[in-house]
């Protein structure tokens, strides 16, 4: 349950040194967003006032650009757009991108296919786009898988290529058109794989393809990221321990390779599979420069692996009181969860805390 204390200006999270913070990059799920996926008025206030007293303020979340419609309803005056873990950065006043790196087509390809052999749910981000392919193992039966091939042609004279999108996946749990266009099966890999909470943002912010492999080959590049829902523990495990294998646990595999990607864990049943050298770290100390701020002007505030690159590069790194102990362990700071005012508190303190600078000249 979110807290409703009456917040104020003051330091909250006991920030120190003699360096005002301009910049402030929030991660968004399990950070901005509480536990309901909303972003809760406290937070929306805070960051208003931020930017009022002439702080910088942009998002950092391993979201894709197309995942950011509920952050920009909630808080139009953001600018800046970190998504895809840093892999691709959007000034969303001017519709521009200003930066975007993707993996080695090949590499990807090669990472693909050994994804797709564990029977988990996969998807690719592609710039604004995100395609994801339900395991075909995840029918129970091989009456199932048919009669999901069935429910899917009927009624359709067109043929579908390989690599075509079906939009009908585009829609939120819950909206009736979603319920008729899903078939069966496509319902019951739903509900195994996406957890509640999450499950209707994932089924309106993806593109499913019924052969991801042949549609990413089919693109002129690679992905920004890619990301599994495993369904369960156990094949986490045996996930990791495959890929630990692989490369012996180091940053080269047993030929010599190195290693192309990076595997992160998330808080949502998902593993996430990065630029190793491209990260929500990277990208805001590239926006800190281009501002011409030092670290110890910067704030992060965030919850998950992906965000420990940014909470080390920030002088005031913030964990969410609901992140890992290693994600607190690294960070400067510590504020309250995100269902009790956690980034409010942090924005607040930042406020305050420069205002006590300013009394000091």
């Amino acid at each position: 349950m979110s807290s409703t204390e009456t917040l104020e200006i003051k330091n909250y999270i006991g920030l120190t040194g003699d360096k005002p913070i301009r910049f402030i990059a929030s991660d968004v799920d399990g950070t901005l967003v509480n536990d309901a996926k909303s972003i809760p008025d406290d937070a929306i206030e805070a960051i208003r006032a931020a930017r009022e007293s002439g702080i910088r303020v942009a998002i950092a979340s391993g979201r894709a650009w197309n995942e950011m419609n509920d952050v920009i309803e909630k808080l139009p005056c953001l600018r800046y757009f970190m998504c895809t873990n840093g892999a691709y950065v959007m000034d969303k006043d001017e519709n521009r991108t200003l930066f975007h790196v993707t993996f080695d087509k090949e590499q990807a390809l090669y990472l693909l296919r050994k994804l797709l052999t564990y029977g988990v749910y996969v998807e690719a981000y592609v710039k604004d786009k995100i395609y994801g392919m339900y395991p075909p193992s995840r029918c129970i039966t091989p009456e199932r898988l048919c009669a999901c091939a069935d429910e899917r042609n009927d009624g359709d004279t067109e043929t579908h290529l390989p690599g075509e999108t079906h939009d009908h996946y585009a829609l939120a749990e819950g909206d009736e058109a979603a319920t008729i266009n899903m078939s069966e099966c496509e319902v019951e890999q739903s509900n195994f794989f996406f957890r509640p909470n999450i499950r209707p943002f994932i089924l309106a912010t993806r593109t499913m393809v019924p052969d991801l492999l042949a549609h990413m080959e089919s693109l002129d590049e690679g992905p920004e990221k890619m990301q599994i829902f495993y369904g369960d523990e156990p094949m986490r495990q045996r996930i990791l321990q495959d890929l630990r294998d692989e490369y012996q646990g180091m940053s080269h595999d047993g030929t010599g390779r190195e290693r192309f990607y990076d595997v992160l864990l998330s808080s949502e049943g998902n593993l996430e599979f990065v630029l190793p050298h491209t990260t929500k770290g990277t990208a805001v100390e590239a926006l800190a420069n281009h501002w011409g701020f030092s670290p110890d002007e910067v704030m992060t505030l965030g919850d998950s692996e992906n965000d420990l690159s940014m909470l080390r590069f920030a002088g005031a790194g913030v964990a969410m009181g609901n992140g890992k102990p290693n994600i607190k362990a690294a960070a400067r700071y510590v504020t309250t969860d995100n269902n009790h005012q956690g980034v409010a508190k942090a924005i607040y303190s930042a406020i305050a805390y420069n205002n006590q600078l300013l009394k000091k000249q």
